[in-house]
């Protein structure tokens, strides 16, 4: 193992540090470990240890709760449907918010082992985004079967019964209901144009914002680089609430209207 301090270009896929048999242990794995140690370790030694009447320390996450709850209560306007979703969209605002900044930790992605980066940023990896974006969309429409019902679920997306009744009706009425048939296929390939338009916009921001950090280390001396990681730092912030508050849009979009009675 070694610490080094030259730059190369990152590459679009995550490089294997070692393998487990047959199975590939990549650095942006490596580094999803190092941050679930570092929670593990923050909820052991830390959140634990909360007491009713808060520290700093405390009083910082409990600040960090209520801006990301009133967050999600504007996204939604519904207060019970913001406390519902709220652990899944904390949770993704969080860990994206964290993976994508803590390779700006000085050394972290410069120590290598046999020549390879030992760590590198999950969200460079497009394995990471795809797959909470697919979890995320699955989840949401979990969410929202239980929430219509099979029948009416299935009626979003193939509103076949309402044709059947419109041609009872009328020649007209049973068109526009076909309308609706073409219009719920296109929704179901909205469905899986959520899972491309949010894995691949944090994905690409990500990896374009590390590639250009490199280009710009390598090119100038000492201050245009500290000010563009003060704007990756921020950067990764921001890529990390916007996929939270896309996934929380999704999800108020799949649930029935409701009036919210909470104050």
């Amino acid at each position: 193992m070694s610490l080094g301090f030259t730059r190369e270009l990152t590459s679009i896929q995550p490089e294997i540090v070692f393998s487990i048999g047959n199975f590939g242990i990549a650095n942006s794995t490596l580094m999803i470990l190092l941050m679930a140690i570092m929670f593990l370790c923050l909820g052991i030694f830390s959140i634990r240890k909360f007491t009713l009447i808060p520290g700093k320390f405390q009083a910082g996450f409990e600040m960090v709760y209520e801006s990301i709850l009133g967050l999600v209560v504007q996204i939604t306007g519904n207060k019970k449907q913001a406390e519902k979703i709220f652990p899944i969209i904390g949770t993704i605002l969080v860990y994206f918010s964290i993976a994508n900044v803590i390779a700006l930790i000085p050394g972290l992605t410069d120590i290598t082992y046999a020549g390879t980066a030992i760590f590198r940023t999950p969200t460079s990896d497009i394995n990471t985004a795809l797959g909470v974006s697919i979890a995320a969309v699955i989840a949401l429409n979990l969410v929202s079967l239980k929430e219509w019902g099979t029948m009416e679920y299935i009626g979003l997306y193939l509103p076949i019964k309402n044709v059947f009744k419109g041609f009872k009706k009328s020649f007209m009425d049973g068109f526009v209901a076909m309308v609706d048939v073409f219009v719920g296929v296109l929704n179901i390939i909205g469905e899986l144009a959520k899972i491309i338009s949010l894995s691949f916009r944090l994905f690409g921001n990500v990896y374009a914002g590390q590639v250009l950090a490199i280009i710009i280390m390598g090119a100038f001396a000492y201050v245009l680089p500290t000010i563009w990681t003060l704007m990756s730092g921020f950067t990764g912030l921001l890529q990390g609430m916007v996929f939270a508050s896309l996934v929380a849009v999704y999800y108020s979009l799949s649930l029935k209207p409701q009036e919210d009675s909470s104050e």
